[in-house]
């Protein structure tokens, strides 16, 4: 009994490694610029998906600026 369950234990680790190992990575976005108002944020995020710069881009309002953030 104890190499049976000795053995499920291995095999639910391994199965665990398994599913984490092959897993694709996220795109993670990338911080392109820090802005005072929210118009040049979105202005050059605009310009950015125009130019192919980047496929999309996000403002957040933190900390009284504004965060371009986009995925390359």
């Amino acid at each position: 009994m104890r190499k049976i369950r000795a053995l499920a234990v291995v095999g639910a680790l391994l199965s665990g490694l398994a599913v984490t190992a092959t897993a694709v990575p996220a795109h993670a976005d990338t911080l392109r610029n820090v802005y005072y108002s929210s118009s040049d944020c979105y202005r050059y995020g605009d310009y950015g998906v125009q130019n192919h710069m980047w496929t999309w881009y996000h403002c957040d309002y933190q900390y009284n600026f504004w965060f371009l953030y986009s995925v390359p």
